[in-house]
């Protein structure tokens, strides 16, 4: 397939993915901007970095993205004790130790295994080459019988096998300021070097996209954004956030999903004075689902009503720019 192809599969602006409760896939309405930006990230072959605050939807995109055409979906969520061997190739220690002890308590017992035996394949390593990463450390009887690791991921298929994969790395602003530029060339030369001097790199019979997010709490590296296709997901308006809802909850009153939507600017605003983050689609969504469940009228004299809008929508706690000083203190 073409790389014109790969990209003519993302769906046209404000189209739907309906969803998938078996796999608990929300649905997921694709903004023109997004279109335009999964289109020109497959086109360049670069990643995708989707900036937005947290529960605008970023995460949502790769996923239904990957369930709407048909690819596999890898995840990899980013801590900030995640290190470049976590994504590619990790050496099990752990075992490597039993084993030496083992031999060293039984007389004559089998000598270590290869060192390539205690490699554990990152994401990376399986987005790039599945094959090798599904029957990496197998013995050859194992391989012939066609035994294979498990995909550490949710795979979609249609009719044909899944011709690539979309490859999420969550939170990339969670990670320690050095990870974004370990990541440059492997996200560059599509590979990885192992520790014994063998490259993995990726296919050329299988499509990859890399979806990376970030909620803005830590500045990116230049280099690192030089290298990456931009999408930020703005504020969605009260519009939006009607058709949005209709899509997850088609059966909802429209007048109270109306009346909610058009509040949404007043929460933003209300949150940001008080020093919190705003509530994003999620939350919106949330509240869509409890006012429906629990018949709630939108009016400030419901006293059910003032209890969603504290517990949803504007959550109490500790504001947000003491909660990022602490954070950024801590780091």
């Amino acid at each position: 397939m073409s790389k014109q192809a790969s990209w003519e599969l993302v769906p046209a602006a404000n189209a739907c993915f309906a969803g998938d409760p078996d796999r608990k896939i929300d649905p997921y309405l694709f903004s023109a901007e997004a279109v335009t930006a999964l289109r020109v990230a497959l086109a360049t072959q670069r990643p995708l970095l989707v900036e937005g605050l947290p529960g605008c939807g970023k995460t949502c995109l790769a996923e239904a993205l990957a369930a709407e055409i048909g690819w596999t979906f890898l995840c990899e969520t980013i801590t900030s004790r995640t290190r470049l061997e976590k994504l590619t190739v990790e050496v099990d220690h752990l075992s490597r130790l039993h084993d030496a002890q083992r031999a060293a308590a039984i007389g004559g017992a089998p000598a270590l295994r290869a060192d390539e035996a205690y490699y554990r394949p990152g994401v990376f390593w399986w987005a790039f080459d599945r094959d090798s990463a599904s029957t990496h450390g197998l013995s050859a009887d194992a391989r012939q019988c066609g035994v294979c690791a498990a995909l550490p991921g949710i795979e979609r298929t249609r009719k044909a096998p899944p011709h690539g994969t979309v490859l999420l790395i969550d939170e990339i602003d969670k990670a320690e300021p050095d990870l974004p530029n370990d990541l440059l060339e492997p996200l560059d030369r599509r590979g990885f070097r192992l520790p014994n001097g063998k490259y993995v790199s990726a296919s050329p019979e299988r499509e990859l996209l890399t979806v990376i997010t970030t909620n803005g709490e830590r500045e990116l590296p230049q280099a690192f954004l030089r290298r990456c296709v931009r999408l930020v997901l703005d504020e969605p308006t009260p519009d939006r956030l009607v058709a949005i809802a209709r899509k997850h909850y088609d059966g909802a009153n429209r007048d109270r999903v109306e009346a909610l939507a058009a509040k949404m600017t007043e929460f933003r605003a209300k949150a940001r004075e008080m020093g919190r983050r705003p509530p994003g689609t999620s939350e919106f969504l949330d509240a869509v689902r409890a006012c429906e469940a629990l018949d709630v009228r939108i009016s400030a004299d419901d006293p059910v009503w003032r209890q969603v809008e504290r517990a949803v929508l504007l959550k109490p706690g500790e504001p947000e720019s003491a909660t990022k000083a602490d954070s950024e203190s801590a780091a």
